[in-house]
């Protein structure tokens, strides 16, 4: 374990861009202060219900689908830290007063309103990390790491401060943002891009077929998250009827994070920076979450769930870090937003219509055919993912 911390703390004394880095991390605590207890204090709290829940959770996905979209414009044709600053400050301004105000129905009004800034912020983080990824190329893989350790120990101190005072779980996310901004204003420079030579409209020359490769790379990354959000969701209840007790399915995202934070900082020595090696990323993630799937079909026993999540865990490690790096090989200096945001606003759109689009199939079909019917389509989307191409190697 002692070698383990040895080679994390040479990781980190030799990262670059470790303020950018930082950010992500920030970005992703003041999200898992919140998420994790919406329902409950919708449903237990303000007394509503889980309908009613699910309806405040979709608005403010659609926010922040509609937030992706408007950073990542904005991000390429306007001034990109001013726009951070502008969205930090509306999400700070937004969780402020929820904090103050968090009755019923200002509660949704504003919750929706920190989904519209947070849209924004994060396509315009991310345009910002995909400029840097020119100098350091392992950036979106450190990025996730930093990520993934901000939201695990965040979901964890989650509960605590929920029992507390709701209010709490909202001042310290605004103080997470408020943190997140000032770095932002102190250490971020200004992008300096190449002179365009075509319209902002256009993704790459019209020789080429780089917008249908965008487009099905984000349709991979819609389906990867309506399957994934089974986990957060319908997951839970399978267990429980399986007489698996609460603790013990929250303990599998602990699980999770740990393997993430563990085995993601080695990662770059198995995959080099390059489009064929991102490309072998995606296909193997693909891979290991269809194998998620399979794991609990007729899944009677804990450790099934637990081999589940690991493999679950690895395709996030391989697929969901390729991704924006692929994303932006196919992008240009004046258009890198916008095609970030895409990537952002088909994982929201995932995220919004997994539970539901989960609810409905499982209620059809059941569990054990939903879960099958995912492992295939996994694999069945390994043979487009196969056939991209990179008219220039970038």
């Amino acid at each position: 374990m002692s070698e383990i911390s040895k080679k994390l703390e040479s990781l980190l004394k030799n990262l670059k861009n470790k303020f950018v880095l930082l950010t992500n991390m920030l970005v992703n605590m003041g999200i898992g202060l919140i998420m994790p207890i919406t329902t409950l204090y919708i449903h237990g709290t303000l007394n509503k219900s889980l309908v009613t829940a699910g309806y405040v959770l979709f608005c403010f996905s659609g926010a922040m689908m509609v937030g992706n979209l408007i950073g990542g414009k904005l991000f390429d044709s306007w001034k990109q830290l001013p726009l951070m600053y502008i969205c930090g400050s509306g999400i700070v301004l937004a969780l402020l007063l929820v904090g103050i105000f968090p009755q019923w129905p200002i509660y949704p009004v504003l919750i929706t309103l920190y989904g519209l800034f947070l849209g924004g912020l994060n396509s315009s983080i991310n345009g910002y990390i995909a400029f840097l990824q020119v100098f350091d190329p392992n950036i979106f893989n450190n990025g996730y790491w930093f990520a993934s350790l901000g939201m695990g120990f965040a979901t964890f101190l989650s509960g605590i401060l929920f029992g507390i005072n709701i209010r709490v779980v909202f001042f310290s996310s605004a103080i997470l943002f408020l943190l997140t901004t000032l770095i932002i204003r102190l250490t971020f420079h200004p992008i300096k891009k190449q002179e365009k030579t075509e319209s902002v409209t256009d993704i790459k020359p019209k020789t080429d077929h780089s917008f249908l490769n965008v487009i099905l790379i984000c349709l991979v990354m819609i389906i990867i998250w309506i399957c994934y959000e089974q986990w957060n969701s319908n997951v839970s209840v399978l267990m429980v009827a399986k007489h698996i007790s609460i603790p013990k399915y929250s303990m599998l995202f602990t699980i999770s994070t740990i393997e993430v934070i563990l085995i993601q900082p080695f990662m770059n020595r198995f995959f080099k920076p390059s489009f064929k090696s991102e490309k072998k990323r995606i296909i193997l993630g693909l891979l290991a979450f269809a194998c998620s799937y399979l794991f609990i079909v007729n899944a009677e026993s804990y450790w099934r769930f637990v081999a589940g999540i690991t493999m679950v865990t690895l395709g996030e490690m391989l697929a969901l870090i390729a991704i924006p790096a692929v994303l932006n090989r196919y992008a240009e200096d004046h258009n890198r937003g916008t095609i970030q945001s895409l990537g952002s606003f088909a994982g929201s759109m995932g995220r919004a219509l997994g539970p539901l689009l989960g609810g409905y199939f499982i209620t059809g079909f059941g569990y054990n055919w939903t879960f099958l019917a995912m492992f295939i389509i996994h694999i069945l989307l390994v043979i487009p993912v196969f056939s991209l191409k990179l008219n220039k190697q970038k």
